[in-house]
């Protein structure tokens, strides 16, 4: 399946995505012995922010990601790549399908993450993420 409202964009598809977890899933912080204690060994109460569910699902790799504070996830969205042979900003960009993803329903809780979109050309504000 191609997208080809994907190109459309003035600023290009989407290249790669990064996504950074910003608190702990309750699988993750079981999975982390020094979740909610600080540097010092004190308990700084962070397990108050766990939530339940909320992975980064895979189907392709039949694989789900746990959120994990602190840590980040990148994976490239074309199968196209700067630096790559005959890349140029201007091509049209193929969708890599084995990439699709979702985040899974957030069962409890809240989970926060930030996400940063790279294209390949500029969309205002001097913004272009490569």
């Amino acid at each position: 399946m191609l997208c080809h409202s994907f190109n459309e964009f003035g600023c290009g598809g989407r290249l790669c995505t990064c996504l950074v977890y910003l608190n702990d899933s309750e699988q993750s912080a079981s999975n982390n012995n020094d979740a909610g204690v600080s540097e010092n060994g004190v308990d700084n109460g962070e397990d108050d922010a766990l939530f339940t569910g909320g992975e980064t699902n895979f189907p392709e790799f039949d694989a789900a990601i746990p959120p994990t504070k602190g840590s980040a996830l990148f994976f490239w969205n074309t199968l196209e790549k700067p630096g790559s042979i005959d890349y140029d900003e201007n091509m049209f960009l193929n969708v890599d399908i084995k990439l699709r993803h979702a985040g899974l329903p957030v069962l409890s809780g809240e989970k926060w993450v930030a996400n940063r979109w790279m294209h390949p050309r500029d969309f205002g504000a001097d913004v272009r993420g490569l």
